[in-house]
C-alpha cells in the first residue's frame, strides 16, 4: 500500500472535483436516517418508516437478520422488529452496507457478479465476527460494513476507465485486484478510492481505515483495525476456497490473520467447515 498512500489526494474534495473518478453521493435515504439519528428525541418508529420506503434495503435487512450472526429465534416481520433485533447503530451500519451497492453499483452482468461476491464475503465476515466477537470485539454489522465497502472502488474505477476490468485481467475469477498494477497504470487504486468514499459518507473511522489498509495487516490496532481487516481477509479466503480458487494473499498474511483472530492453523479447516455450515443454513 505504500504507492497507494503516496498517491492519496490532499482532500476528499480534490478527488470529488477531479476528472479522475466520480465518487457517489450518499443516498438520500441514508442521509435521512443519519439526520434522524442526530435528533436526541427521535422516534424509532420514524426510523423504521424511513427504512421501509426502500423495498430493496428492507429486503436486504430481512435477509441479513436471518443470519446466525443475528438470528435469536423468530425472524423479524417488519422494520421495527429489525431495529429491536439488531439495535439502532447496527441497523444504520447495515443500511450503509446495503446502500453502497445501489450508489456505486452498475447494472451490467459483470457488476452484478461483482456485488454478489461482495455480499457473500460480507455475510461470511459477519458470521466470523459473530463467532469471534469475544476474542476480537468486532461486531457483525462492523464486519459486514467493512466487507461491503472494501472493494467499492473497483466499480467506480470501472466507470471511469472502460478498459479497467479487462486490463487488470478481472474476467478471470481466479485473478484478484492487483493494487501495485492499479497504481502503475492509473496512479490510483481501489483501496484509496474506497477510503474516500467512506470518508465522504461519514463512516466510522474503523471502517474508513479498514478499507484503506485492507491489503495490509497494519501494526496499528486502534479500535480493532487489525481484527476487522483480518475478518474480511479470512472471509475472502473462505469465499475463494468455496469457489475452488487460489487466494494469492493468504500465503503472505494468513499466519498473521489467524494469530489476530485467535485461530490455530491446525484448526482452520474445521473452523471453515463450521462457518460454511452456518452460511449454508442462512442461505436456505
Amino acid at each position: 500500500m505504500k504507492n497507494a498512500r503516496a498517491s492519496l489526494p490532499l482532500s476528499a474534495e480534490n478527488l470529488l472535483e477531479s476528472p479522475t473518478v466520480l465518487l457517489p453521493s450518499k443516498p438520500g435515504l441514508l442521509m435521512e436516517v443519519e439526520h434522524l439519528m442526530r435528533d436526541p428525541d427521535f422516534d424509532a418508529g420514524a426510523l423504521a418508516e424511513i427504512i421501509s420506503r426502500d423495498p430493496a434495503v428492507l429486503a436486504a435487512l430481512f435477509k441479513l437478520c436471518r443470519s446466525p450472526a443475528y438470528c435469536r429465534g423468530r425472524a423479524p416481520a417488519n422494520a421495527e422488529q429489525v431495529l429491536m433485533l439488531v439495535g439502532l447503530t447496527q441497523t444504520v451500519n447495515l443500511v450503509r452496507g446495503v446502500s453502497i451497492r445501489q450508489a456505486a453499483g452498475g447494472s451490467s452482468p459483470t457488476m452484478a457478479r461483482f456485488w454478489s461476491r461482495c455480499e457473500e464475503i460480507a455475510t461470511i465476515a459477519s458470521l466470523i465476527a459473530g463467532e469471534r466477537v469475544k476474542v476480537c470485539s468486532v461486531f457483525p454489522d462492523q464486519a459486514y460494513l467493512a466487507a461491503m465497502f472494501h472493494d467499492c472502488g473497483v466499480p467506480l474505477l470501472c466507470a471511469r476507465y472502460p478498459e479497467y476490468w479487462k486490463r487488470l485481467g478481472l474476467d478471470d475469477d481466479s485473478v484478484w485486484v492487483d493494487v501495485a498494477l492499479e497504481n502503475e497504470i492509473y496512479r490510483l487504486d481501489h483501496a484509496t478510492v474506497g477510503f474516500w468514499v467512506a470518508r465522504n459518507w461519514g463512516l466510522p473511522d474503523l471502517i474508513v481505515q479498514a478499507i484503506r489498509h485492507h491489503h495490509d495487516l497494519p501494526d496499528d490496532d486502534t479500535f480493532g483495525l487489525r481484527s476487522t481487516i483480518g475478518i474480511v481477509a479470512l472471509a475472502t479466503h473462505i469465499f475463494l476456497g468455496n469457489k475452488g480458487l487460489h487466494d494469492p494473499a493468504w500465503p503472505i498474511r494468513g499466519d498473521g490473520v489467524l494469530a489476530e483472530l485467535g485461530i490455530h492453523e491446525s484448526a482452520l479447516d474445521e473452523y471453515i467447515d463450521e462457518i460454511n455450515e452456518r452460511h449454508a443454513s442462512f442461505s436456505l
